[in-house]
């Protein structure tokens, strides 16, 4: 194995340092996520505890019961007719149940008026958002007041722990009349007298025709907690009353975050936690986040080494999420979850491709607490206190070995480059035709140089030698046999 070979396996073997740094951020990471699913744990119990004593007196909302959930509105509407000021508009958030349509009738038409709604809630005052599809709406004639057309009835029911001699259904009626501001009718319809006739001057709003239908946007007082609401669509087809409208027996449970809950979890929370109280139903009775305490580093303000710094730590994260379990589906983001088709724990992926650590655990009434964690800080622990040594180890022994490689190269080099000069003295034949260059380093390879040249130029001076002896010993050889001839000569004589 060639010099260049050892060196470069040399500085290989370094590289099993940032390995087994790899392998022990790896280690660490899952103990921690352990540890931080236990804590998580523990942390969901004491909130379950806290929202089971804030919902006491409060019947819980089961799945078999119809339901209205009302969001929360932190401003007033423009009661306009139409829904662009709604939260959620731009993503079509209507009934979490899907719209309900009307029987289908005897001519086998499959487009049948349809009703969807949204609710809303500032704490004072109770906002309805109410659709009705595939049907256009015969108008209100005041003239003829015993016309057909179309009309919204609205029912509420006070809450049955009620004391008020007073608290009773009320009933209201909308009339299609001219699309614009409206109010509603005390009492539906088949209640007679004149007190059906007076106007409710608390409910009022606006209703406009749709392409396939029409809308209506109307506030009234907020009902109290508890309360049940229901309305429905009425029109009259072939002499008889028919219409689409919500459940009636029971009226749908007005189901609306607690907010006083959610003020208590709050500070129960720590940064990047997101909680949620469920219904037995799966509605979203409250939920509370705290953000993650992450600032990042300006671009701008970080040095080269720095940046590179970052974007191997970067590089170490996307290491740590490769190897992690792979996530469940995350709960989803609605007013209406369904805790039984959820992951009770472990690790989740929302749809952002953010990854949290999910933990179930039940409330007094059936109800389900759901604690989530981001593993934002359980990787900025792993991956900058830990990750920010193993990359600068990484990008240190990366270099060493990039220098060592370099050096390697430069020692073959100056080694080939002595093995050509000594070759080059030498011809096929053996005789030394040339010099060695003079060596001008003073480490072992220079001397090495400087003895290959004194070596050369001592075996070409005996080279000399022996060129030249052969002719010195003709010469000495002839004298003596010229001597004796010149004796055996003289003896003839």
């Amino acid at each position: 194995m060639t010099l260049k070979r050892q060196l470069l396996v040399a500085s290989l073997l370094m590289l099993f340092i940032p390995w087994a740094g790899l392998q022990f951020v790896l280690e660490l990471d899952d103990a921690l996520r352990q540890q931080a699913g236990e804590q998580l744990r523990m942390q969901a119990k004491r909130l379950a505890e806290t929202a089971g004593d804030a919902l006491i007196g409060q019947s819980p909302v089961t799945s078999d019961e119809p339901a209205i959930y009302v969001d929360t509105l932190n401003r007033s509407l423009n009661l306009d007719g139409y829904p662009d000021d709604w939260p959620g508009y731009e993503e079509g958030a209507a009934n979490e149940e899907g719209p309900i349509s009307a029987p289908a009738s005897d001519d086998g038409k499959t487009s049948q008026p349809a009703l969807t709604w949204q609710a809303a809630s500032d704490g004072r005052h109770l906002y309805l958002l109410i659709r009705i599809s595939n049907r256009q709406p015969v108008l209100y004639d005041p003239g003829n007041p015993d016309a057909a057309h179309d009309r919204l009835l609205l029912w509420l029911k006070p809450p049955s722990d009620s004391v008020d001699v007073a608290a009773k259904q009320q009933s209201w009626r909308i009339r299609t009349t001219a699309p614009g501001t409206f109010y509603a009718v005390n009492g539906g319809d088949g209640d007679p007298g004149e007190a059906s006739q007076r106007p409710d001057y608390r409910v009022t709003g606006s209703w406009q025709s749709t392409r396939s239908g029409w809308q209506l946007e109307l506030q009234m007082p907020a009902p109290p907690p508890g309360s049940r609401l229901g309305f429905g669509a009425r029109w009259t087809e072939q002499g008889e009353q028919v219409g689409v409208s919500t459940a009636t027996e029971p009226l749908p449970m007005l189901v609306r975050p607690n907010q006083a809950l959610e003020r208590q979890l709050e500070p129960r929370l720590n940064p990047g936690q997101r909680v949620r109280v469920l219904e037995p139903a799966g509605w979203v009775r409250a939920q509370q986040q705290v953000g993650a305490e992450h600032i990042r580093p300006e671009f701008d303000q970080l040095s080269p080494l720095e940046v590179t710094e970052q974007i191997s730590l970067n590089a170490l994260r996307a290491l740590i999420r490769f190897y992690q379990p792979e996530p469940a589906q995350a709960p989803g983001a609605g007013h209406k979850i369904t805790p039984e088709t959820q992951p009770s724990e472990g690790l989740v992926r929302h749809s952002d491709g953010s990854t949290w650590l999910l933990t179930s655990e039940p409330v007094f009434g059936g109800r389900t607490l759901m604690l989530e964690q981001s593993l934002d800080q359980l990787l900025t622990l792993s991956g900058s206190a830990l990750g920010s040594v193993i990359a600068r180890s990484t990008l240190i022994i990366v270099g060493l070995t990039l220098v060592l490689l370099g050096y390697a190269s430069w020692l073959s080099w100056r080694i080939t480059r002595l093995q050509r000069a000594v070759s080059a003295s030498v011809d096929d034949d053996g005789r030394i035709i040339g010099n060695l260059p003079p060596a001008k380093a003073n480490d072992e390879l220079g001397q090495l140089q400087r003895h290959f040249s004194q070596m050369v130029d001592r075996l070409h001076g005996y080279n000399r030698y022996l060129e030249s002896f052969s002719r010195r010993l003709s010469h000495e050889l002839k004298t003596p046999v010229a001597v004796v001839r010149s004796s055996l000569e003289n003896l003839s004589h």
